[in-house]
């Protein structure tokens, strides 16, 4: 270890307190979405960032009133871009009644910190926000440039947010991409299944229930097209060898976190039959009806495939149609890659060997991030109670998370440009 990498180091177990102490501010500043007004934390986030060494914060809101915040922070020679992401927004409270601790209070009792957010993902932009200030402090030793992101608009979609910068703020762009979304200190995500929405329809004849010969019923030919499309878990990904290979790797330990069966559930396509309608009267012959089917997908096969697919299963149906109501593909960073590797080694220094690195079910803004093109892993802390009553963060995952994104910040950006 070099002397600037093990002051660095002793700088960010110094501000172990102080970023749980962020985080409990964050939480006192209600951002639930809906309604999605961001401004006021948007506010508090900016003041935390404006003034440190070689920081300019800018204010972005592509749509009122989920505001963007981002920071950018010059390094003293060239280097590469490593951008830090987070969201601000974060589920409704809901009955506040319910809650045994005050929903925007950031209370600590136990080790537990309790507040609407604190998982997902207040304890996150804790993290982000303190990792900006100590690479400011450091910025003469190091090269390249650090941004922060902080969307106003991941929980309903990310159009607004982390899309929009993507797409209209070039230096939103970087070399590579750290996110401490909710997940666990003990697995470091690399990739995200993709998702394909599609809504089944089917047409038939109405007609009184008692006369079944002048009528044809929409809902028959629509279980049957529902049955065909579970075929779809028949499908055999071409997952890449090492992805494939880490997940194997991960499987002990991430199922012992997320549920036996994350494994499998990872590797297959997998489909969720989750809305059906048809009818309105138990004795009129129904002459629509629809499901709403949620498939996801894992590297190796791709939407396009699974479109395909579908047609082909329901080609004979005559009164069946499907529509996708919205998709994205799978997205992955090879575990090998820079980025990957040296978070992953970095938090098993601080936490020891047993941290893994895997695939995540669900999707995250890190997805509009790897579809252009930049390597990017999330590696947050645990979230508990997540958007229910009574949401809590560990105390020392905030604290895990936040030292494990500095060291591996300061890693990336203490290598010049090649």
């Amino acid at each position: 270890m070099t002397k600037a990498r093990e002051q660095f180091e002793q700088g960010v177990r110094r501000r172990h307190g102080e970023v749980v102490t962020l985080c409990q501010r964050l939480i006192q500043t209600g951002s639930e979405n809906p309604p999605g007004d961001t401004g006021p934390l948007a506010r508090v986030v900016a003041a935390e960032l404006q003034g440190l060494p070689g920081t300019s914060v800018e204010v972005i809101t592509a749509k009122v009133p989920a505001d963007n915040v981002v920071a950018r922070i010059g390094c003293a020679k060239p280097g590469r871009r490593l951008v830090i992401n987070a969201h601000l927004d974060t589920f409704p409270i809901g009955d506040a009644s319910r809650w045994t601790r005050a929903p925007l209070g950031g209370e600590i009792v136990d080790g537990r910190l309790y507040g609407r957010g604190a998982g997902d993902m207040k304890a996150g932009l804790a993290t982000a926000l303190m990792t900006a200030r100590v690479i400011a402090e450091h910025r003469d030793r190091l090269a390249g440039e650090l941004v922060v992101t902080c969307v106003g608009d991941e929980e309903t979609g990310g159009r607004w947010g982390t899309e929009y910068l993507l797409d209209n703020v070039p230096h939103c762009r970087g070399d590579a991409v750290l996110s401490a979304d909710a997940g666990s200190t003990q697995v470091l995500r690399f990739g995200e299944k993709g998702q394909i929405w599609v809504e089944v329809r089917s047409e038939g004849l109405a007609n009184h229930g008692a006369h079944v010969h002048l009528g044809r019923n929409a809902i028959e030919p629509l279980l049957e097209a529902i049955r065909r499309c579970l075929h779809l878990r028949g499908m055999k990904p071409a997952i890449p060898p090492d992805v494939l290979a880490a997940m194997q790797q991960a499987r002990a330990v991430s199922e012992a976190l997320s549920g036996a069966g994350e494994f499998d559930t990872l590797s297959n396509v997998t489909i969720n039959v989750g809305v059906i309608s048809g009818g309105s009267v138990v004795n009129i012959i129904p002459d629509r009806a629809s499901a709403r089917l949620d498939v996801r997908i894992p590297p190796g096969v791709t939407v396009n495939q699974v479109v395909s697919t579908i047609s082909d299963l329901l080609s004979d149906l005559p009164d069946v149609s499907f529509e996708v109501l919205q998709s994205c593909n799978p997205t992955v960073t090879s575990p090998l890659d820079e980025i990957a590797t040296l978070a992953l080694a970095n938090a098993r220094a601080h936490l020891g060997p047993g941290v893994v690195a895997n695939m995540r079910v669900g999707m995250s803004d890190a997805r509009f991030y790897r579809l252009r093109g930049m390597p990017t892993i999330v590696y947050g802390p645990a979230p508990h109670n997540m958007g229910g009553i009574d949401e809590y963060v560990m105390v020392e995952d905030i604290q895990n998370v936040f030292h494990v994104h500095a060291m591996t910040a300061f890693d990336y950006l203490s290598r010049p440009a090649v």
